[in-house]
């Protein structure tokens, strides 16, 4: 069995106190083969919150696979975010992550889709490059476990690519790692739990999931949550996870097969 893990949208330097405690608990008991943290890490992109970020991943017994989020550019520094928008990520947490990881049954590459600015009024929606797509299907198509991508903004979402789902190039991205036999993508930002299915050519079904915020009190309707993903010899399974209200601690809500 593979076991993963996937955390989403901490936003450090806005989270709720207790729960960053209460998930490091929950995440040492599930014992995860390794822990997608699929951005926004940080609220504003401040050292302190990378700091905090930092101390939380090095807590966690497992490798941790980064993809940034929008806010983990320096949020208030406009000249920062256009000349080296992830230089305080790098530094602040580049020892502690990675971008991608395999083990003999699973493979997990991140995918870049925030920018530090963008010719657009609301320069957080997600931008993803076909290339990068590409390429990351390259360095997967010989590999023959479960293939996973991590991205922070939606390829594929509830109701389409549009509102703060609006992702440019998100179509065509997710069309690639469905082509190239991508089993799962994670992606965050919404703060929303779905599950979606887009059939493959060998047809099987590539799922596009997406997690709530972990540790924000920024919840959009949704508690504060993460995902469980099982891959065994039945097939793969997402339990999520969430907090209840006033209650520091995680517990599972609902489990879903995600059939291939």
């Amino acid at each position: 069995m593979t076991r993963l893990a996937q955390i989403s949208d901490l936003h450090f330097g806005a989270e709720s106190p207790g729960l960053p405690d209460a998930l490091l608990e929950s995440l040492s008991a599930l014992k995860p083969d390794a822990v997608i943290a699929s951005g926004d890490f940080t609220q504003y992109g401040r050292r302190r919150e990378f700091d905090a970020a930092r101390d939380f991943f090095s807590a966690i017994d497992a490798p941790v696979i980064a993809a940034p989020g929008n806010h983990d550019t320096p949020y208030l520094n406009l000249a920062a975010r256009v000349a080296s928008p992830w230089a305080r990520f790098e530094k602040r947490l580049g020892q502690g992550v990675t971008p991608s990881w395999r083990s003999g049954k699973a493979a997990v590459e991140s995918f870049l889709t925030a920018r530090g600015l963008q010719a657009q009024l609301d320069w957080s929606l997600g931008r993803a490059n076909p290339k990068h797509a590409a390429k990351i299907a390259q360095s997967l198509s010989d590999f023959n476990g479960l293939k996973v991508v991590a991205a922070h903004h939606p390829l594929v979402a509830p109701g389409g690519l549009t509102g703060r789902a609006k992702t440019h190039g998100g179509r065509e991205a997710a069309e690639i790692f469905v082509q190239c036999g991508v089993d799962l993508v994670v992606t965050g930002h919404l703060h929303q739990v779905f599950a979606l299915p887009q059939r493959r050519p060998d047809g099987k079904a590539c799922w596009f999931v997406g997690a709530g915020t972990a540790l924000s009190h920024r919840t959009r309707g949704e508690p504060p949550s993460f995902n469980l993903f099982d891959n065994t010899l039945e097939g793969l399974s997402l339990t999520v996870y969430a907090a209840q209200d006033g209650e520091n601690r995680f517990a599972p809500i609902k489990t879903q097969a995600l059939h291939s």
